[in-house]
């Protein structure tokens, strides 16, 4: 994984490579997935790798280095799909701004592309996919982007 993955604990690297799996599972509505569902997430995962050159395909190779072993061990985990994004979050919150961009755009990448499977023909997300996906995204602002982004603070008349 090289140097990136040394600054993080096993536990926070386990929550990170779980961060797409959560993702899966808020768009499934379960914990436990079918092959169908296994195979739309893979396919994804290597879409979201190849287009990501950073931090962000590090987290995806290490779901990968694990692939036989990585739903199991989200079964195990228990966290719920918000709880595990908010520990995601947390963590997010400790890199850098292009760092956690990556991280946070790859993970979402990933969630498209299951929403494109799921939806008609593979070819549109179903529109509460949609919500789901913009949901989990909320999800993986840090507490200073929310801020930076709050609409009380605007100058502008409301």
């Amino acid at each position: 994984m090289g140097r990136w993955q040394d600054e993080w604990s096993a536990a926070e690297w386990v929550t990170l490579r779980l961060a797409p799996v959560w993702v899966l599972s808020a768009l499934a509505g379960r914990v436990r997935f079918d092959e169908d569902e296994r195979g739309a997430f893979w396919d994804a995962a290597t879409s979201a790798a190849l287009r990501s050159e950073g931090p962000g395909r590090e987290v995806l190779a290490g779901a990968a280095a694990e692939r036989t072993w990585l739903f199991d061990e989200f079964e195990l985990d228990g966290r719920s799909v918000v709880s595990g994004m908010l520990a995601v979050t947390r963590l997010l919150e400790r890199m850098d701004a292009a760092t956690r961009d990556d991280v946070r755009r790859t993970v979402l990448r990933i969630g498209e592309g299951v929403a494109l499977a799921r939806g008609p023909f593979g070819r549109r997300i179903l529109p509460e996919d949609e919500q789901t996906l913009i949901l989990l995204g909320e999800l993986l602002r840090t507490a200073a982007e929310t801020a930076a982004d709050n609409p009380l603070d605007s100058p502008a008349a409301i």
